[in-house]
This record gives C-alpha cells, sequence and structure tokens, in this order.
C-alpha cells in the first residue's frame, strides 16, 4: 500500500492547512528610501510539503517513509541595489517514522530544521553579487530539491549579463549542506566523506561559467575546481529547429574530469561525451539520448565521472530518478523519454533508461512522473506521484522498486 492509513490522515490535515490562506507577499517596492522602507515592502514565500517515499527491493522487506516540511522565504526590497533573503526549511516525521533509521529514507528526517539560506546582495547594472547561505543553480551543483529539504552552500556568487542572451557566472562555494542533515561541511572533505577517502581539508569549490541563450539555441561552458581533489570541464550545446515540422533539436555534451592540486582522491580522468535527438514540444515530446564515459583503469572509478555535489541530477541526458552514471563506472547509457502537458494542470513524463557499466552491475530503469496542478479555490496545490522500476539481468540484488507521492502548497 502507497500510503498507509496513518498517513492518509497526516495528509487530510496538511490539505486543510493549504485550504487557508497563505503568507502574503508584500506589494511591489515602489519607493525605497529607508531601511524600514526595505523591510515594510520585502516579500514572503515558501511552500509546504507532504511526502511519502516507498522502496521495494527484491531481496529484502520493503520499507515506508513519510514526512512532512516546510519551506518559508523572506526578502527585503531592494535599497540602492541591496537587499537580503533567508529561507528556512524543515523536515519531521510527526512520530510515524519507521523505529529503524535502516528502514527509513534519510533524505525525509523525522526532525529536522535549518537556516538553509541567509545572504545579501548587491543587484544593479546587470550585476549581482551575493555572498552568504544560498542555493546555487549550477550544472554540477544544484538544489535538488526533491525532498524536503535542498543543497545549500556557504558561497560567494557573481553573476553578469550586460550583454544580451548571454550569462557570465563565478562561484566560490565554500561549504556544503546536504539535503538531510543541518550542518555545513567544507566542500572537500564533504568530496571526501561520500567517496570514504580518509583525508582532511578545509577546501572548497570555485567554478566559473558562461551561458548564451538565442534563437532556438543555447550554449554553455562550465569550469569546476575540486580544490586538491579534480578540476571539471563541462561544455553543452542544445539547438531546436522552429518553424519547421515537428520542431526536431539536437543536443552534444562534452565532460571531462582530470585530477588536481594534492590530488587527494588519486590519478583522475573521466572523458564524457553525450548526444541527445529530439521531436516536438507542447504538449507533447519525444527524446533519445545517449553517454558514454570511457574506460581508465588506472583512474578513480575506472575512469566514471566524479560529481560530489549531485544526486542523479547531474546535467548528462541520461539520468533517471535512482540511476545513472554519475558517481558511478563508465559505460554507456540509453534513454528514451516522452514529456506530455494537458493544459496548465497535468505533466506526464514517462521515460525507459538502460546503463551498461564497465566492471559494474548493469542496471535499466522505468520511470513515470505525473504531476496535477489544481486550480480555482486550491490554486497552489499540487499532487505529484514518481514512480520507478529498477532492474538488472545481473544481480538480483539490484532490482527494486520505488514510488514517492508528494502533496504540495506554493505560497
Amino acid at each position: 500500500m502507497l500510503i498507509s492509513l496513518t498517513h492518509t490522515r497526516a495528509l487530510a490535515r496538511l490539505a486543510v492547512l493549504t485550504a487557508l490562506p497563505g503568507l502574503a507577499g508584500a506589494a511591489a517596492a515602489d519607493d525605497v528610501d529607508t531601511l524600514r522602507d526595505a523591510f515594510q515592502q520585502g516579500t514572503v514565500s515558501g511552500h509546504l510539503r507532504a511526502y511519502d517515499n516507498y522502496k521495494d527491493p527484491n531481496d529484502s522487506a520493503g520499507y515506508n517513509t513519510f514526512a512532512g516540511g516546510l519551506a518559508l522565504h523572506g526578502q527585503t526590497a531592494p535599497l540602492d541595489g541591496v537587499s537580503g533573503g533567508a529561507t528556512f526549511y524543515s523536515s519531521n516525521g510527526f512520530g510515524w517514522q519507521n523505529n529503524d533509521p535502516a528502514r527509513r529514507n534519510a533524505n525525509l528526517p523525522s526532525d529536522a530544521a535549518v537556516l538553509g539560506e541567509a545572504w545579501l546582495q548587491y543587484d544593479a547594472d546587470h550585476t549581482l553579487v551575493r555572498i552568504g547561505r544560498q542555493q546555487v543553480n549550477t550544472p554540477f551543483a544544484s538544489p535538488a530539491d526533491g525532498f524536503l529539504i535542498p543543497f545549500t552552500f556557504e558561497a560567494l556568487r557573481l553573476t553578469n549579463t550586460s550583454i544580451d542572451h548571454l550569462t557570465l557566472s563565478a562561484y566560490y562555494l565554500k561549504r556544503i549542506k546536504n539535503r538531510p542533515v543541518v550542518d555545513f561541511v567544507d566542500g572537500a572533505q564533504f568530496a571526501l566523506d561520500r567517496y570514504g577517502i580518509a583525508g582532511d581539508s578545509h577546501q572548497g569549490t570555485w567554478a566559473a561559467g558562461a551561458d548564451y541563450q538565442a534563437e532556438g539555441a543555447r550554449w554553455q561552458g562550465w569550469i569546476y575546481g575540486y580544490t586538491d581533489l579534480f578540476n571539471l570541464y563541462y561544455g553543452q550545446l542544445d539547438y531546436r529547429f522552429k518553424n519547421t515540422p515537428l520542431t526536431p533539436g539536437l543536443g552534444l555534451q562534452l565532460v571531462h574530469a582530470a585530477d588536481a592540486g594534492d590530488a587527494l582522491l588519486g590519478e583522475v580522468n573521466s572523458r564524457g561525451l553525450g548526444l541527445e535527438a529530439s521531436l516536438g514540444g507542447a504538449p507533447l515530446s519525444v527524446a533519445l539520448a545517449w553517454n558514454r564515459f570511457l574506460e581508465d583503469a588506472g583512474s578513480f572509478q575506472e575512469g566514471g565521472l566524479p560529481t560530489p555535489y549531485t544526486t542523479s541530477n547531474a546535467p548528462t541526458y541520461t539520468n533517471s530518478m535512482t540511476q545513472t552514471l554519475d558517481n558511478s563506472a563508465p559505460g554507456n547509457a540509453y534513454k528514451l523519454t516522452v514529456r506530455g502537458k494537458l493544459g496548465e494542470q497535468w505533466s506526464l513524463l514517462a521515460s525507459y533508461a538502460r546503463y551498461q557499466r564497465l566492471g559494474a552491475v548493469d542496471t535499466d530503469e522505468t520511470d513515470l512522473d505525473i504531476i496535477y496542478r489544481f486550480a480555482g479555490a486550491y490554486r497552489g496545490l499540487s499532487l505529484r506521484l514518481r514512480f520507478g522500476l529498477i532492474g538488472s539481468g545481473d544481480d538480483a540484488g539490484a532490482r527494486f522498486s520505488e514510488t514517492r507521492t508528494q502533496l504540495q502548497y506554493v505560497f
């Protein structure tokens, strides 16, 4: 059963709460001449979520994890280009989670509350400078906001849009906070801990990128420096042929990672390529994608791509809900995706992917992702169902299914 009676009651309670008037953002700022004006004309926004995760492994009993959470964001109106913002996140199991932590999804903690964002920024003349705790949206460092509490970083961000259609970005990511925890950890130490490598590092990560979007084309180029670990170089081109039958599109990805500095991960030599072809748009589109990472027996993960700040949400075309070539072994991945949209309320994604890993377990994954957005008096409320069926011809222990059900109200 996807949602137990207890969980159903919890969802019902949350649905009642979401029907109440939400916190409303203030009117748009007019004349902000004083600090008092900046606060009085600031905005409040956020969301409520109830989340149920059920995983059914092939070789053991299934487990179910329920939690509810809040994201509450406040932001001042800009005063001479300067503004501040903060976001509070929470996750609570309400006493309904399994007593055995090993039978829970760690991304849905039973009792967690954190000030995930607290930043100050200057935004004027096409330039934004932001410092403090913040969400970051780049290809290999992002919120990964699929559960209740996202990844956030203690970081410095610089963005410039002086040239039409071009965004230039630079980041220094000093510390990172993982989704289920409240503590921030130095970036290199986070990577070492994630990969189970003994070491002590207080280094962060720097990143620089250029993103050009115009005339149906998007070009991206990024460099990441995981200090004393490795450097990562990434380029992507996506082009859609407009005003042609079926609106075809093509995409190309290139990625390379090489050890740098003290090389605390050892030798890193990852070389990857991705291709995608698509047809259609709204209300229906189809895409076929392929990614490949070359084997290098002497390097970290045998040539697989290390991406310490992603969890199956890196930009590689063939990522699925749970399976990916990132942070895995080298090899090939193939994915077929169908997307549909019916009006403003229904969205559908269905996909099938195969992962052929060199020297590791081969898997396949079939995903279904359905979103229904309520209208009228319940606008802002949505229900999302995600289902993944993971198979393996090599290892019965790698087979499982996973269902993620989310009720969300955005205010």
